[in-house]
């Protein structure tokens, strides 16, 4: 119950980050000393389940039915940790290990199966991410990921855990203590010395427009409040244009401009049958943001959907139908010279798909009536394309990645799309549509908690522009520079820094965990052999 307490302090909005090492270290010392192996896993369902229900609660905008389902998938797998954890540390063989060694192998690679293998990916509330609200302790990011943050939390509250138990031989807690003070050492002291890097010259001058939309913008946003807010969104942006002295790149949150998107077939194939919807032409909203990008003279980055491919139209008795063989959720540069389209590769696992169970037609209609809201989750994974290029003023091409919403927290596929093409991206740019947390900001600072550390593993600015915040840019060690007010429209003006190291982890990728899970395997197979020590 008390590592449940400490795990849930450690998160957004109370950012009590020392909490995140004694979590760690008061759940092993109840794994190892629990007197009943049901038992134990039960209270450990139950309290983590409790605090997994506070820190998930936004989800019930999203899916009532989901919340649960959520709740307990998330809270199963800190009993599995517990399950394997107990197993290892009751063999000969593996008992031998140090628990500031053993803890953080196990752990990683657990949560690297939760953060990117099952159920499409889920990688938020990853143990080291509390830590970005302090920088020295996460700069080693850039050695190996996310990944090795996380190991530094359970090699601390393993060595926590060892001091906890009486029973213990002393060169065991020594071997564990010495192991945890070499660990800090050397992550505060590359701290020092990464936060000491001077960055270079500035690359542009970005406006993000925040805007305040609740998330039923997505389901029941009508005509007319579409006309009503968009005129807003433009308000807002001419007016950061005036306070702020004028900007090289506008940019708007995931999804605000509605329509069809940019696509000159699909426009081309309704116009020829006479098509509209609600009224408007289809083309309403994509002349009307062109003339805007016009008029102020701006470049402008907008979230938006995309119908892609053919058409198939079908005309009814009363009204008309029409499916296209593509629907995106999209952001697109508009310029000039033209368009330029980025499709987001990784749709939203239940938000904006069903992983695996869309192969099963009737189980996918059942999950829709059950919990989706009216959502249709079926948008389709965009191709992997090679990053935007933007000319600013007086500089070299820039080159921008721009993963929305929910990809920016995936660290192999931001990873792939910074390092994709000739050259690689020189900055981050991040979409959302947060919406979707309601009143609590809690989860919108947990989405940018997570996406921080792509700064420091790809040694990248980040600008985050959100619908309903948190708007935000970050330098290229994951230090917040500024930030808007959260559920309020305003802008922000960024300048971010080039930075064009290259990391270790930009070369290695997901080697730690992946070596962490090869390592846990084999243990397991030699164990096998092992007598228990119970």
């Amino acid at each position: 119950m008390l590592s449940a307490i400490a795990w849930l302090l450690a998160w957004p909005p109370l950012d009590l980050w020392p909490m995140t090492f004694l979590w760690a270290a008061l759940l092993i010392r109840a794994t190892l000393h629990a007197r009943h192996f049901w038992w134990m896993s039960l209270f450990c369902l139950v309290f983590y389940a409790v605090a997994w229900s506070w820190l998930l609660r936004w989800t019930q905008e999203v899916s009532v039915a989901g919340y649960p389902a959520m709740v307990l998938y998330s809270a199963a797998w800190m009993v599995f940790f517990v399950w394997c954890l107990r197993w290892f540390a009751q063999r000969r063989f593996s008992s031998r290990i140090p628990l500031a060694v053993m803890a953080p192998v196990l752990w990683v690679s657990l949560e690297y199966l939760r953060a990117e293998i099952f159920f499409g990916a889920w990688p938020w509330y990853l143990a080291g991410h509390p830590l970005i609200e302090w920088p020295l302790l996460c700069q080693v990011a850039e050695l190996g990921g996310v990944w090795v943050v996380s190991m530094l939390v359970l090699c601390v509250g393993g060595a926590l855990a060892d001091w906890m138990r009486p029973a213990m031989a002393g060169t065991r807690v020594l071997t564990s203590t010495i192991t945890a003070v070499v660990v800090v050492i050397f992550t505060v002291s590359w701290g020092v010395i990464a936060t000491s890097r001077e960055a270079g010259p500035v690359m542009g001058r970005f406006l993000m427009v925040q805007t305040d939309i609740p998330q039923n913008n997505k389901l029941r946003w009508s005509v007319q409040d579409q006309i009503d807010d968009v005129g807003l969104f433009m308000e807002l942006t001419a007016a950061g244009l005036r306070e702020s002295g004028g900007a090289d790149v506008v940019v708007w949150p995931e999804t605000m401009l509605p329509g069809i998107g940019f696509e000159p077939s699909i426009h081309e194939s309704l116009q020829a049958r006479q098509v509209t919807f609600s009224g408007l032409s289809p083309a309403f909203w994509r002349d009307g943001i062109l003339k805007f990008a016009d008029a102020i003279e701006t470049p402008m980055l907008v979230g938006t959907n995309t119908w892609a491919g053919s058409l198939v139209i079908e005309e009814g008795p009363t009204s008309l139908s029409v499916d296209p063989e593509w629907q995106y959720n999209s952001l697109v540069l508009l310029e000039p010279t033209g368009t330029q389209s980025y499709h987001k590769e990784f749709p939203t696992p239940f938000g904006e798909r069903l992983p695996w169970i869309d192969s099963w037609p009737w189980l996918r209609t059942q999950l829709l009536e059950l919990g989706a809201q009216g959502l249709s989750l079926q948008l389709d994974a965009g191709p992997p394309l090679d990053s935007i290029e933007l000319d600013v003023k007086g500089q070299e091409t820039i080159r921008i990645v721009t993963p929305i919403c929910f990809e920016a927290t995936v660290p192999s596929l931001v990873r792939d799309q910074v390092l994709r093409g000739e050259r690689t991206a020189d900055l981050i740019i991040n979409v959302s549509n947060d919406g979707w947390f309601g009143e609590v900001d809690g989860g919108r600072l947990v989405h940018a908690q997570s996406a921080r550390f792509r700064c420091i593993e790809l040694s990248r600015p980040l600008l985050r522009c959100a619908n309903t915040g948190q708007s935000a840019w970050f330098d290229s060690r994951g230090r917040l520079v500024e930030s808007l007010p959260m559920r309020e429209a305003g802008s922000l003006l960024a300048m971010p820094r080039l930075d064009s190291r290259r990391t270790l982890y930009a070369m290695i990728g997901n080697m730690v965990p992946i070596s962490c899970l090869v390592l846990v395997f084999l243990s397991f197979l030699v164990s096998l052999g092992s007598r228990s020590t119970t």
